[in-house]
């Protein structure tokens, strides 16, 4: 598993790459395979927060409590 370092690293090499760009710009195989590895990492927590919010919001719901609807993501 790639460290939290490693991505910002690959993560800062990949935008000084694409910094002045115009095109095309290739990137190698594995660093394109870790990136698109973290994306899908961080949706599925994306999507199980948005999952837990509901949750919480709906039990406050039921409780009859008032919900911060402030931050609502639906």
């Amino acid at each position: 598993m790639t460290t939290d370092k490693e991505l910002e690293l690959l993560r800062k090499k990949l935008r000084n790459s694409v910094r002045d760009a115009t095109g095309d710009v290739a990137i190698a195989a594995d660093s394109l395979r870790l990136v698109l590895d973290e994306l899908g990492r961080l949706m599925q927590s994306n999507d199980r927060l948005r999952r837990q919010n509901r949750r919480v919001r709906l039990k406050l719901q039921r409780a009859g409590l008032p919900d911060d609807d402030a931050g609502s993501d639906e």
